[in-house]
């Protein structure tokens, strides 16, 4: 008698939704801990994606089950960080998972994490 099993990979689909125009890239960042996210600590994956008016998509394979955050900003200038003006607020589009949005700063480890079992898909509108 034959047998096979087929171990399904966990994944997750990122949409970033409300990206306001193709200038620059999109800065995308998986984190699995509060040390990444508050960036003491490198970041689980970390991908930069042209950026399309509209909405962008990605899929992510072999993602372990467990509890992730991701990150997005829009690079509109090319110079590979989020710019702000002189009292800290973005300049750029960014986002975060659950579209959580902070007080006076970024939201919370708790309010943008998110558990990832088979197939998850998230999506992301961007401020601006």
């Amino acid at each position: 008698m034959l047998s096979s099993s087929v171990a399904l990979a966990d994944e997750l689909k990122i949409t970033i939704a409300d990206v306001p125009d193709s200038s620059g890239s999109l800065m995308v960042a998986l984190m699995a801990s509060e040390g990444e996210f508050k960036d003491t600590a490198p970041a689980v994956a970390s991908m930069i994606l042209p950026a399309r008016q509209g909405s962008v998509a990605l899929t992510l394979h072999d993602v372990e089950p467990g509890e992730y955050a991701v990150r997005v900003m829009h690079d509109q200038n090319g110079n590979q960080k989020l710019d702000a003006n002189m009292i800290g607020i973005p300049r750029e589009p960014w986002g975060f998972s659950n579209n959580a949005a902070g007080s006076f700063g970024p939201p919370g480890w708790k309010d943008v994490t998110f558990t990832v079992e088979g197939h998850k898909e998230i999506t992301i509108n961007l401020n601006q």
